[in-house]
């Protein structure tokens, strides 16, 4: 724990982006870029206390863990991060999605209100596209529903439907269907059983 807090309030940080290198940068600069899309899991980044270049996504300093622990002490790094303006939930579920060309299919990490975080099993889709997904009916979700969403983000992923899929996608919701709001309402603001709650799928971020 030491080690990990000693280097992201002290260290200066450097991003490669193609074969120009860039920084040095506080660790806070780093979280508000994270923050406003401007950099992701996939990009490389080095500091003095690293042997080599690593991917973001494979640093604890940025691990999701990491940064819930900063929000949550109410560290003095905590004010980079955004407030969000929508409870969020983890939930695991199974969707379709469209992108006027191909189907695929893949499942949602989290939810909100305004948007999702999946993963979909095509990783060329690209940023400001828009694509239709369809919420399967699950154990988790008793109605199918649509979204028509935009693509604000796209993150390497350790974890793979298959061969060809290594991306997250974070959409924001452009249009929903009425019975989906009604089921995004009651997984992010109430609704939830102890069950569901329990078992480690469905958890609500304040």
């Amino acid at each position: 724990m030491g080690g990990v807090q000693t280097a992201t309030n002290t260290v200066q940080w450097y991003i490669l982006r193609g074969e120009m290198k860039y920084g040095p940068y506080e660790y806070k600069s780093l979280i508000t870029m994270i923050q406003n899309g401007e950099l992701f899991d996939y990009n490389y980044v080095w500091a003095p206390h690293m042997e080599n270049w690593t991917l973001v996504g494979d640093l604890q300093e940025f691990s999701k863990d990491r940064l819930c622990r900063l929000i949550e002490t109410k560290d003095h790094l905590s004010g980079a991060f955004k407030e969000r303006k929508f409870p969020r939930v983890d939930l695991v579920t199974p969707v379709y999605a469209h992108n006027d060309h191909t189907f695929f299919d893949g499942n949602t990490l989290s939810v909100s209100e305004n948007g999702a975080l999946v993963l979909l099993n095509d990783p060329l889709l690209q940023l400001g596209q828009k694509i239709m997904i369809n919420f399967r009916v699950s154990e988790n979700n008793p109605q199918t529903f649509n979204a028509l969403c935009e693509i604000v983000r796209k993150n390497f992923s350790k974890q793979r439907l298959n061969v060809k899929s290594g991306l997250h996608y974070a959409v924001r919701f452009l249009q929903v269907q009425d019975q989906g709001m009604a089921q995004l309402t009651k997984w992010t603001r109430g609704g939830v059983s102890k069950e569901e709650t329990n078992d480690g799928i469905l958890k609500v971020h304040e």
